[in-house]
């Protein structure tokens, strides 16, 4: 198993191996926040091995940023949050079937700051282990954009297994955010 270990006799006192009993531990409650992003298939995948592995339930979540407003040219404020929820609840709907076979699910969808809500599911949930992905940013990016992953991380009351996009990957997306912004004739 993941994170079975067995009694290990390395301790050694007045020339006598001593074995040392390391407890299993108990992971029931997985919470796994995406953004639907081809990084959140990574991330499932890391998931539903683990959930699998010890027979967890997966908490799939979504946040809704509250700032998700817009204004138009005639400086109308447009609420974006409806309909950014009717498609979020749809889609964390999708990602929930792909698993459900095999694997326990339940669904959160939330509306605020990504990082607190994560915190507050945590907490309420009582959730033994976070997995959830990481874009790499550094530098400027990092600065104002700040992580995400990174405040879960140092905030968080349990464990944290990030994910990080492999190079290929980080190249692909790269491409395609370069072919969106390319300008068609």
């Amino acid at each position: 198993m993941f994170f079975s270990m067995k009694p290990r006799s390395n301790a050694v006192r007045n020339g006598k191996r001593k074995k040392i009993k390391i407890p299993r531990l108990p992971i029931r409650k997985i919470l796994v926040p995406i953004d639907f992003s081809p990084h959140s298939n990574q991330v499932m995948k890391y998931a539903s091995a683990i959930a699998r592995a010890f027979n967890a339930t997966i908490i799939l979540m979504h946040v809704v940023d509250s700032a998700s407003y817009s204004v138009t040219d005639t400086f109308n404020i447009v609420d974006r949050r409806r309909p950014l929820k009717t498609i979020a609840r749809a889609l964390l709907g999708s990602w929930a079937e792909q698993l459900n076979g095999s694997i326990r699910v339940q669904r959160h969808l939330a509306t605020g700051f990504a990082y607190q809500e994560i915190l507050n599911k945590t907490r309420k949930d009582q959730v033994d282990l976070i997995i959830m992905g990481t874009h790499g940013r550094t530098g400027l990016g990092h600065f104002l954009l700040g992580s995400v992953t990174e405040k879960v991380v140092r905030m968080a009351p349990c464990p944290v297994l990030t994910v990080r996009l492999g190079d290929k990957a980080l190249k692909a997306t790269a491409r395609q955010r370069e072919r969106k912004k390319r300008p068609t004739l």
